[in-house]
């Protein structure tokens, strides 16, 4: 089966060879990364030295010394925490600690899955029949956001019991990678009406963004200026214009990286 390259969505076969990044493992023509006959050359080698990052990547791995400094300043505030509470533990303390590993767990279970929403469900009563019926809404659908193919769908099926009105339950999608659940997320505004796509939030972030969307209304009572955002996986309230403005930079330097890679 021909890979499909991240940047342009086609095949290799179309867009000739395909490298995958050596960090996230996405596939990736040579010519949409700007990759030069020298670095084919060193990348086709045998026991190669050479690694390749695409810009996502290359952009992160610029961003690890500032990391790094930050994750070490948060260990430190992790341990004075931990010691100021489990100094001395005790039963509240411990169901406390649990709660936390309860909570780190869930969200791990929850990260390769989307949850679709407004999809009819079918009259079947044979259960086979309704799965296949779901699965060909949902790649129909995800067709419009991104080259899914049904290997990467390990499930996908109705969550709750089904509803005396009539009322379609939302579908939750369990892809085989991550990648392609963030990627799918992230362009979900791309999804046909009146179907939608959020992801797959534990009890915790639900009353996190439930209290965020009602500080928002607050916040945008006079003149809607505020809006919420995914940064780094957290939902946050940011300015639009200054959400926008960052994005279009953010845009600009790939493009400039990109085209220095190019010369």
């Amino acid at each position: 089966m021909a890979s499909i390259c991240a940047a342009c969505e086609k095949s290799s076969e179309v867009g000739g060879r395909i490298y995958n990044c050596d960090s996230c493992r996405r596939p990736l023509h040579a010519d949409c990364i700007g990759l030069t006959a020298t670095e084919i050359k060193a990348l086709d080698l045998r026991q190669r030295v050479l690694k390749l990052f695409c810009l996502d990547c290359e952009k992160g791995l610029a961003c690890l010394p500032e990391v790094l400094c930050k994750l070490n300043n948060l260990t430190d505030t992790v341990n004075k925490i931990d010691k100021f509470i489990f100094g001395n533990e005790d039963s509240t303390a411990s169901l406390f600690k649990s709660e936390i590993v309860n909570e780190i767990n869930d969200r791990v279970l929850r990260k390769n899955n989307v949850i679709f929403y407004n999809a009819k469900e079918s009259d079947s009563e044979l259960p086979e029949e309704r799965r296949n019926f779901d699965l060909k809404i949902v790649m129909k659908s995800l067709s419009k956001i991104c080259t899914v193919s049904e290997t990467d769908i390990v499930k996908v099926l109705r969550l709750g019991k089904i509803k005396s009105d009539g009322k379609p339950r939302p579908i939750k999608i369990i892809f085989n990678d991550h990648g392609l659940a963030l990627k799918i997320l992230k362009d979900k505004h791309k999804c046909e009406k009146p179907y939608a796509i959020n992801g797959d939030l534990t009890l915790q972030q639900r009353d996190q963004l439930k209290a965020l969307r009602e500080e928002l209304d607050i916040l945008n009572k006079d003149e809607e200026l505020k809006t919420i955002k995914f940064i780094n996986g957290s939902p946050k309230i940011v300015n639009k214009r200054d959400y926008e403005k960052g994005k279009e930079n953010e845009n600009v330097k790939k493009d400039q990286l990109k085209n220095r890679r190019k010369n």
